[in-house]
């Protein structure tokens, strides 16, 4: 499951040899190992001003972009889109880790390292795209994506809602305000917290951010809203994935 965990680069992560930040018992089921390790990190990274936001990342030429959008909101195929016939590469494929750096600016840092898509999306969209011979409806496209070395942190240059929609073949890209961007912003910070574990039993996962980290995740959210341009658009994939592209340049130059 290393693939769903949202790592970091730029460095090893220090090693407590005292007590143990998390114990897991034999009982525990696989996705809620995933969960609550994903929610601790969730912690140690906000405690490092990092961001673990729900998104798709890619990067080329030293800049990034984060896609973002609730389940199904065409992330993953607008990335994909991105990676096939504009250059890009993949960062993060499900949860983005954005840092606050030392300059006041905000870097792409790492994420998951998995892929995913849905076998009958990637039929109707991209029909040419050959999967081979696997199980399931969820497929995991890493392995068979351009990636980089792996140790480079990438600027944040934008950020982009995304809204799947077959019908429309690729609205303008339409500015958000500093509000709208806070609260889409404020949503994807939290989703690794959100998840219900299958333990009846157990606590709320958003109960381990605590107060003070829940005001620090507020702040950085604000200063991400106020410092990165973000922009909504609708339509599908490959067209979202030209007018980001566009958007890109537009930033570059």
């Amino acid at each position: 499951m290393l693939a769903q965990i949202p790592a970091a680069r730029g460095g090893s992560i220090g090693a407590d040899d005292e007590v143990a930040a998390l114990i897991l018992t034999d009982a525990i089921t696989r996705d809620d190992v995933r969960r609550t390790i994903n929610a601790r990190f969730h912690v140690e990274h906000l405690s490092n001003d990092t961001l673990s936001l729900h998104g798709v990342a890619l990067q080329k030429a030293g800049q990034a972009f984060l896609l973002i959008g609730g389940y199904g909101a065409g992330k993953s195929l607008t990335g994909l889109a991105m990676i096939m016939s504009m250059g890009w590469s993949p960062v993060a494929g499900d949860t983005c880790l954005v840092r606050l750096n030392d300059r006041g600016f905000f870097d792409v840092v790492g994420g998951t390292r998995a892929y995913v898509v849905r076998r009958s999306t990637i039929a109707r969209w991209f029909p040419i795209l050959a999967l081979g011979e696997v199980d399931g409806e969820r497929v995991d496209l890493a392995v068979s994506l351009p990636g980089d070395s792996g140790d480079v942190v990438s600027r944040l240059a934008g950020i982009v809602m995304v809204d799947v929609d077959g019908g429309v073949l690729g609205s303008p890209p339409i500015p958000c305000g500093e509000q709208v961007a806070a609260n889409a912003l404020y949503r994807a910070s939290g989703h690794l917290l959100d998840k219900i574990l299958d333990d009846a039993a157990a606590d709320p996962l958003s109960l381990l951010e605590g107060s003070e980290l829940a005001r620090r995740r507020l702040r950085l959210v604000r200063r991400l809203a106020s410092t990165v341009r973000c922009w909504w658009v609708r339509g599908e994939p490959s067209g979202m994935a030209t007018a980001v592209n566009a958007i890109a340049c537009e930033e570059d130059q």
